[in-house]
């Protein structure tokens, strides 16, 4: 075993793959803070949001200068810098702070990867073989530990245990940093010509494509509607597939061209949108195997044609321009939900995907490899590694263990609580994803039934959290769930008593382009009558009550009339304007307006402050008591009424 770990380079593979795991942390992180800190102090636009992120990406163009003390010195403030960037972003509960935070280690994580490429160009050294295993672990294991996480990530959380859990990855970094800069003492910078731009430009949106889709568990398992083992195990197999694909890597050209040309095709085919869940599981395991494919031919080429005693500039720049293109699309993915946009969003990670096809190809094409075969020199070095990826199969078995776990339904109240919460994708007014806050605000208000707005399953800038599945689990609660944007983002009711759809659908939006839905569904209360609830949230834009008020009519038109029905959601709008004037005039019954409570408004955290979250009741059902709970847990109030 000494052997193994002498000839395989253990410290540098752990170097790698730690340093990835916490830079996709820090960067999931920062998307998060910009859109739902930064972006929400009043007076912020979204200029100022934009030009953040862009003078974040701007500043990895500078780090070639840390070369100038050689690489013992590089790795070691790169790795703890991203430690410590890492471990005050898991203490810190002030916004500026770990916004800042979460940028510098953004910055420190790229130069980190242009370090490793770096190094790799060094002949006769181990690091080709390290750096596509090491990458595609560090990834897996990102995946991992957001699924043991039940996808609110540890970055999110202050308990001990992740406390904990982040200075022991931390100290094992910086350990490991300054142990193997005692190798890299005599090593010479090396650099990349100018031909290394077109592979190395598409590492970022590499990493986009992964985040969106392909690592994102909570996305998958609101198409599934599982328990998030069962996509984890999905992924992670596709993971360990592609490890031993690109272990395969062969010497005769013509079959690089044809698996790399195989794979530039499912690629491009893995952003299509499709309601199939086969179809999405296919592109998500198969899509996710063809990129790591792409992605190793542009790192083998990259790491294979070198300018020796030169500072990294080629290189530095290359992935700092990936970084800009990177932010981009992002932000026109999801700037496309908020900006009416000649493109659906989807086209923006295809553009990403495209981007990739390419430069593989080109780099498989104008390349010969010189190296016989694969990545690994010995079955001493490829058994180890691949052990370490089995393992991490283990985590959804562990998670599975209280899968079919159900508490049994108890339920003899006279009385039924509703309430009506935007929780605005889970993030509170200080921009932090606070899932736990919320589930006490609902498990406070003693409500057995709760219709949500702004549910976030999987988007990248909200922290990729399937929020409605973690709240279903801590809160041991039925949940349906209705897309509105895209297929996950949407509206949703939580119940103790079983739950049955009637239907669902999409509102008139005009040329609005954030898509806005409904759902109706029964709630079975033993021993007494259903009753109905019907959820949505209405266009957003103050002055725009011409569209929300079509919306109200196709609500009333859906709702048709139905007895024992609870009608709640964000309708955006006031006691007096017109659409709120439809509700009252089809006879329903405003709760809060109706227990003298008009005057406790919803939206109080920033002006102007309104009431525009409500419940309303069919005059069948009897009204016994109400609030609207003050909490900091979103920027919207609940509302929760007391019906039988």
């Amino acid at each position: 075993m000494v052997s193994i770990l002498k000839n395989y380079k253990w410290p540098f593979f752990f170097i790698i793959s730690l340093n990835i795991l916490f830079g996709l942390q820090l960067l999931k992180a920062f998307l998060s803070l910009l859109v739902n800190f930064l972006r929400e102090r009043p007076g912020t636009s979204l200029v100022d949001v934009a030009i953040y992120a862009l003078i974040t990406f701007l500043v990895v163009f500078l780090t070639g200068f840390l070369y100038k003390s050689g690489y013992r010195f590089t790795i070691f403030f790169l790795t703890a810098g991203i430690c410590l960037t890492r471990i005050i972003l898991q203490l810190s509960s002030w916004g500026p702070l770990s916004l800042a935070a979460s940028s510098a280690g953004v910055v420190m994580w790229m130069a980190g990867i242009v370090l490793f490429i770096s190094l790799a160009r060094q002949s006769g050294s181990d690091w080709p073989a390290l750096l596509i295993p090491s990458f595609i672990f560090g990834i897996s294991l990102d995946t991992v530990i957001h699924g043991l996480y039940g996808t609110w990530d540890m970055v999110w959380r202050k308990d001990p245990v992740s406390i904990s859990l982040v200075l022991i990855i931390a100290g094992i970094q910086i350990w490991l940093a300054y142990k193997a800069g005692e190798d890299l003492t005599n090593y010479k910078p090396a650099d990349g010509t100018r031909t290394c731009f077109y592979t190395l430009i598409s590492i970022m949106p590499f990493i986009l494509i992964q985040l969106i889709k392909f690592q994102n568990l909570a996305s998958f398992n609101a198409y599934w509607e599982t328990n998030i083992s069962l996509p984890l195990a999905v992924i992670l197999s596709s993971n360990i597939l592609a490890f031993l694909l690109v272990t395969l890597l062969y010497k005769n050209k013509k079959i690089l061209i044809i698996i790399t040309a195989v794979c530039a095709a499912f690629l491009l085919l893995s952003f299509y949108p499709v309601d199939s869940l086969l179809l999405y599981a296919l592109q998500v395991s198969v899509g996710n195997i063809c990129s790591f494919w792409l992605f190793t031919i542009l790192l083998r080429n990259a790491t294979g044609i070198s300018s020796k005693n030169k500072v990294p500039w080629n290189n530095t720049i290359s992935v700092g321009t990936g970084g800009l293109i990177f932010f981009i699309l992002a932000f026109l993915y999801y700037g496309s939900y908020d900006i009416s946009l000649p493109f659906d969003a989807w086209v923006f990670t295809e553009i990403s995907a495209a981007l990739i096809a390419i430069s593989g190809l080109l780099s498989v094409f104008l390349y010969s490899p010189k190296e016989s075969t694969g990545y690994f020199k010995t079955l001493r070095n490829f058994i180890p590694v691949l052990v370490l990826f089995l393992t991490l199969l283990l985590s959804p078995a562990i998670i599975s263990i209280d899968a079919g776990l159900k508490r049994p339904f108890e339920q003899e109240n006279e009385s039924i609580r509703v309430m009506d919460y935007n929780i605005h994708q889970g993030f509170n007014i200080n921009g932090y994803l606070d899932l736990e806050t919320i589930a006490r605000v609902i498990e406070g208000s003693g409500a057995d039934v709760v219709g949500l707005q702004e549910v976030s399953r999987g988007w990248l800038i909200n922290g990729s959290a399937d929020t409605l599945y973690w709240l279903s689990k801590r809160l041991d609660m039925e949940y349906i769930f209705m897309p509105a944007s895209d297929n996950v983002w949407g509206n949703a009711i939580l119940s103790t008593y079983p739950l049955e759809l009637i239907k669902s659908g999409f509102l008139p939006g005009i040329e609005a382009p954030l898509r806005r839905s409904y759902l109706l569904a029964s709630i079975n209360i033993p021993e007494h009558a259903n009753m109905n609830v019907m959820v949505t949230h209405l266009h957003h834009i103050m002055d725009e009550g011409d569209i929300r008020e079509k919306q109200v009519e196709e609500i009333l038109d859906q709702w048709d009339g139905l007895p024992r029905t609870v009608i709640m959601g964000d309708f955006n709008a006031e006691m007096g304007d017109p659409e709120i004037e439809k509700m009252y005039s089809i006879g329903l019954i405003d709760t809060q307006y109706a227990l003298g409570n008009e005057d406790n408004l919803t939206w109080v955290h920033y002006p102007p402050y309104r009431r525009i979250d409500y419940i309303w009741a069919t005059p069948d059902i009897e009204l016994l008591g109400g609030e609207a709970p003050y909490s900091t847990a979103s920027d919207h109030l609940p509302v929760v009424a007391e019906l039988k």
